[in-house]
């Protein structure tokens, strides 16, 4: 089954959290540029956000707006590698 876009209803609980990153939810693109570069102890994170305000009152931070998904690959010590986002 494809996965479905998350939106504020269905993002779970909207917390960070580890993900592997051959689990189904983390999409093809991410997962490729994750295994080019990920070493031993470096971990993936999901991390649910809201998009910016869309649409004509979207200026004054009032449009409607989504959920939007990072992708985190953080290191061992919990430094930030790299960020990646659904294409």
């Amino acid at each position: 089954m494809p996965p479905h876009p998350d939106t504020p209803n269905n993002s779970g609980n909207g917390e960070d959290r580890p993900v592997d990153v051959h689990a189904p939810e983390v999409p093809a693109s991410v997962r490729q540029a994750v295994l080019a570069i990920v070493q031993p102890g470096d971990q993936l994170w999901r991390c649910p956000r809201r998009s910016a305000p869309r649409g004509a009152l979207g200026i004054l931070g009032l449009g409607p707006r989504s959920v939007v998904i990072e992708w985190w690959l953080l290191d061992a010590q919990g430094a930030l590698i790299e960020a990646f986002w659904e294409q």
